[in-house]
C-alpha cells in the first residue's frame, strides 16, 4: 500500500518541507516507503509505520544548541553520551515535538524517540524503523546494502541484530557510545538465545 493512503502523509509531508532541507525530506519519504514495504508483514500497522518513518527525522536539522534546548524544554532526559553528542537527541525532541503537533500516538512515539539508538524490550515498529532508517534504499553504504540484503534472505530479526551490532561498531570508532546502543544489542543477541 502506498504512502499517499495513509491519511495524515500529505500533512506530514507538508510539514517536514517547511523544517528539513530536500535531502532530509528525500530520506524520510524512502524510508517511510521501505518501511511500509515490509511493516505489514510483521504485524505492524500500515498507517503507524509510514506516520514513524515519515516524522522520525522531523528535528534532524536542529543545531546542538537548539536540540538541546528543546530537550530541556520538553523535561527530556539527558544522558551523557546526548550532552556530548546532542544530535543522539534528535529521536527523542522529534517524537515529542510530533506528540505536541500531531497527536501521534504512543507507539509511533516510541519508535520515534528511539529509531537512532535502541532500546532493550524495544517494540516491533520501533525495530522496523531502526532497520529502515540505517538501509532504506538510497543509502548505498555496504553496511546499509547488506542490511537489504539480510532482511530479504534471513529475516526481520537477522537484520535488527546486523544494524544493532553495526550501529555498535559505529559508535565505537566515535568518541561519544550511547549505552541504549549497546543495551539494545545485548538484549538481542539474550533474546535470540532464550
Amino acid at each position: 500500500m502506498p504512502i499517499a493512503d495513509m491519511p495524515e502523509a500529505k500533512t506530514y509531508l507538508r510539514r517536514l518541507r517547511e523544517v528539513l532541507n530536500e535531502d532530509k525530506v528525500s530520506h524520510c519519504i524512502f524510508t517511510a516507503e521501505y518501511l511500509a514495504s515490509f511493516a505489514v508483514s510483521l504485524g505492524i500497522d500500515h498507517d503507524d509505520a509510514v506516520a514513524a518513518g515519515l516524522l522520525h527525522d522531523f528535528c534532524r536539522c536542529l543545531d546542538d544548541s537548539e536540540m538541546l534546548d528543546q530537550a530541556r524544554q520538553f523535561r527530556l532526559p539527558l544522558s551523557e553520551a546526548q550532552m556530548a553528542a546532542p544530535t543522539l537527541l534528535h529521536g527523542p525532541v522529534a517524537a515529542e515535538t510530533c506528540r505536541r503537533e500531531f497527536d501521534i500516538n504512543e507507539e509511533v512515539y516510541q519508535a520515534i524517540y528511539w529509531h537512532t539508538t535502541g532500546r532493550p524490550a524495544l517494540e516491533p515498529l520501533g525495530q522496523a524503523l531502526f532497520v529502515a532508517d540505517f538501509a532504506e534504499p538510497t543509502r548505498k553504504f555496504p553496511e546499509a546494502v547488506e542490511a537489504r540484503a539480510r532482511l530479504r534472505k534471513n529475516g526481520f530479526e537477522d537484520a535488527v541484530l546486523y544494524v544493532a551490532e553495526m550501529k555498535a561498531v559505529f559508535s565505537r570508532r566515535k568518541t561519544v557510545v550511547d549505552p541504549n546502543t549497546q543495551a539494545f544489542l545485548l538484549w538481542l543477541k539474550t533474546r535470540e538465545k532464550a
